[in-house]
């Protein structure tokens, strides 16, 4: 069975907040909240709290997603790397890692960084 669109979403917030090995009391809570006030299955809403007890992978098919939504996704990933207040060179990383696999130009990705203040992946 394909993971929907929003667990999916949820994944790639979490491998952000995941890049640099552990997650902050901020991100987790932050996801948490996501969670907790998304519409989702019972099913889809197990899969997603696993996102908080260990590391995640990029999913993938990122790329073909409408436009707005790759810019979405990648905006919201800069805030959850930056909730914390500190955004680690692992999470620089993999924030190039999401912007290429959402087929976002760098200056698109720049735009969208510098609209978050700390962020500064591209």
């Amino acid at each position: 069975m394909a993971e929907s669109q929003f667990v999916s979403l949820i994944r790639t917030w979490a491998a952000v907040a995941w890049a640099d090995g552990k997650i902050a009391d901020a991100e987790r809570v932050a996801l948490q909240r996501l969670i907790d006030g998304a519409e989702l299955s019972a099913d889809d809403r197990a899969i997603a709290n696993q996102f908080l007890a260990a590391p995640v992978e990029l999913g993938a098919g990122l790329a073909a997603l409408a436009p707005d939504s790759r810019r979405g996704i990648y905006k919201a990933a800069c805030r959850m790397a930056a909730v914390d207040r500190e955004v680690t060179d692992s999470e620089r990383s993999l924030l190039v890692r999401l912007r290429d696999g959402l087929g976002l130009a760098v200056d698109d990705a720049r735009e969208i960084e510098a609209s978050i203040a700390g962020v500064t992946a591209s």
